[in-house]
């Protein structure tokens, strides 16, 4: 029971407001969830990486130590992931970048953010900056067959958060003109994110069931092991095992979906593994947020 009261609030905020976003877009206005995650992406998300970390209280290095857990993580996917997709014979092009990058954002933000504190979402947010940065690079690479390391100067939040550490680590006080404008966008960031999840969920159609499936199960199988993995060869402690933990196991990020369909990579196919695993995992997190305070000694 006291286990179920834990949970309560936690859940029920990410459940409303997806729900909100499923509602809307079921009976709402249209909303075009491409531009929308754009502009999460490009304004709100780099305004909450600079509000938050320009007031962090999570020392520097372990802020490094994150990003680096979260390059990890990606690698870790990258190389496990292609070895899996190969052994069950299915296509690396379709499958291997939403296997590679989970949903950091739209579910991993406010996940680690009620389940953790401030705390959490300042960790989460330096691995879900640094996904952004590599997705941009190495997620098009994998869709395209084209690398374009130029595409990671085109993300505004690599100079979200050299801005905000050159505050934080000169121990200056940013303007309040900047602080409140990088409030006020920030602060819609999570919600947008947990609506847009939602309408997405709407939005997008299961056309295949048992590849996408299958995946979903050997990826959370996967995403299990890595989370361990990773906490251990780090020295991951606290806080900072749960959030990685969460980043694991993430389902697959919407945006995935986008890039197949401008890339012609079965879209249908990479919505049906979106859709599946983001609803298995929002099933599993009455057992996925224990975890994490498990792994975090809470």
């Amino acid at each position: 029971m006291e286990l179920v009261l834990a949970l309560v609030p936690v859940l029920t905020p990410i459940a409303i407001a997806i729900l909100v976003g499923v509602g809307w877009a079921r009976w709402g206005n249209p909303v075009d969830p491409g531009h929308m995650t754009q502009i999460i992406l490009s304004v709100g998300t780099p305004c909450l990486v600079f509000s938050t970390l320009s007031t962090l209280s999570v020392p520097a290095l372990e802020l490094g130590v994150m990003a680096l857990a979260s390059v990890l993580l990606m690698v870790s996917f990258l190389g496990i992931g292609w070895v899996m997709l190969r052994a069950v014979r299915l296509p690396t092009g379709v499958y291997l970048p939403p296997v590679v990058f989970g949903n950091l954002g739209n579910l991993g933000l406010p996940l680690n953010l009620f389940a953790f504190g401030d705390a959490g979402l300042e960790l989460a947010l330096i691995m879900f900056a640094t996904q952004s940065v590599l997705f941009f690079t190495i997620h098009f690479w994998l869709m395209s067959g084209q690398a374009s390391p130029l595409r990671m100067l085109k993300t505004p939040h690599i100079y979200a958060i050299t801005v905000a550490l050159a505050f934080t680590l000169t121990d200056t006080t940013p303007p309040d003109w900047l602080t409140n404008t990088t409030d006020l966008l920030g602060g819609l960031t999570i919600p947008l994110m947990l609506i847009m999840l939602g309408v997405s969920l709407m939005r997008m159609k299961v056309v295949a069931f048992a590849r996408p499936l299958l995946v979903v199960v050997l990826r959370l199988i996967l995403g299990f092991a890595v989370a361990f993995g990773l906490c251990e060869l780090l020295g991951l402690e606290g806080v900072a095992r749960g959030v990685v933990t969460i980043a694991c196991c993430m389902p697959g990020a919407v945006f995935n979906y986008l890039a197949a369909v401008k890339f012609d990579r079965s879209p249908g196919e990479v919505a049906s593994y979106i859709v599946l695993s983001t609803v298995v995992m929002l099933l599993l997190l009455p057992v996925l947020v224990p975890l994490a305070w498990w792994m975090a000694g809470q």
